[in-house]
């Protein structure tokens, strides 16, 4: 099957960066928001983001607006029209996507019927049962991308117990198409990646509040000795903390272990708006890019 357009649900930070990659890639882009507030959110996101590359010399103004031009925008979800493939974008509430998929199906399966995948971009929720309303139980899937979208390759690719091989294989298409690498995992909480740093992230937590080390000593120490790209600290503050407190919930409420506890200190720092990266300010604090197109902390 050969993808060329699809509608993105849900126009925060993960809409927004679905979005721009898959319109740097070619596809034809429907993103939609419930608020003329979300859309001009993500089109600001979307627009730093691209400028960003300018400084870097990694696209060229002409490129930037034919990858605009990829992308439209609106609050009314019939301007979709018949699409390929429909990402749902929204946070991590299993009642919001149950019945968002169930709204979604009975619009699509009218206009374009038996033609399109259905995807949800989730992190910690069972396939299975974000698909419970749907009448095509077969054809959604999971692939939770990874913020920031456009500079991470990587796509985890989740099936239920309904999903077809086909939906599989166009999901895994899609992910192709965009540049990503996908892997396929069982239907677990947390399924890789949130499943692993949330540990990682709650233990650097509390190896910095036992005084042992500073955010910044034990984050030079995990990129200098063990080679990852970010330490814990400037990780969660990439991933955004208010997702990571999602994902700690959510894999506390199903395995009932304290490495998955929600900590406190993320949770003041959520209540105070303080996000990470993308508000500004998080473990630490971020600067506006700089001429060479650097983000300083």
């Amino acid at each position: 099957m050969e993808i060329r357009k699809i509608a993105i649900f849900g126009a925060g930070v993960m809409g927004a960066g679905i979005a721009q990659d898959a319109a740097a890639h070619g596809l034809e882009v429907v993103l939609v928001d419930r608020t003329e507030e979300g859309l001009s959110h993500a089109r600001q996101s979307i627009e730093d983001s691209l400028n960003h590359e300018l400084q870097r010399w990694g696209i060229t103004g002409s490129e930037k607006k034919v990858l605009l031009s990829r992308i439209k925008m609106t609050v009314d979800s019939k301007e979709a029209g018949c699409v390929d493939v429909v990402i749902e974008a929204i946070p991590d509430d299993l009642g919001a996507k149950q019945d968002l998929f169930a709204q979604l199906e009975s619009q699509f399966e009218a206009t374009c019927p038996g033609r399109v995948t259905y995807v949800s971009n989730t992190a910690v929720l069972p396939i299975t049962d974000i698909a419970s309303k749907m009448q095509n139980k077969d054809r959604l899937v999971g692939m939770h991308f990874l913020a920031p979208v456009p500079a991470i390759k990587l796509v985890e690719m989740v099936r239920s117990v309904h999903t077809s091989q086909a939906t599989v294989d166009c999901a895994k298409e899609l992910a192709r198409r965009m540049g990503k690498t996908p892997v396929d995992v069982m239907e677990n909480p947390g399924y890789i990646t949130a499943r692993l740093v949330v540990p990682l992230i709650n233990e650097a937590i509390m190896v910095y509040q036992e005084g042992t080390a500073s955010k910044e000593d034990i984050d030079i120490a995990m990129r200098l000795g063990f080679g990852f790209n970010k330490g814990p600290f400037a990780l969660a503050d990439q991933i955004g903390l208010d997702v990571v407190l999602g994902w700690s919930e959510n894999l506390f409420r199903e395995f009932g272990e304290s490495r998955y506890r929600p900590l406190s200190l993320v949770r003041n720092l959520v209540r105070q708006g303080h996000l990470g990266m993308k508000t500004g300010e998080g473990f630490y604090r971020y600067e506006p890019v700089t001429d060479n197109g650097e983000e300083k902390i």
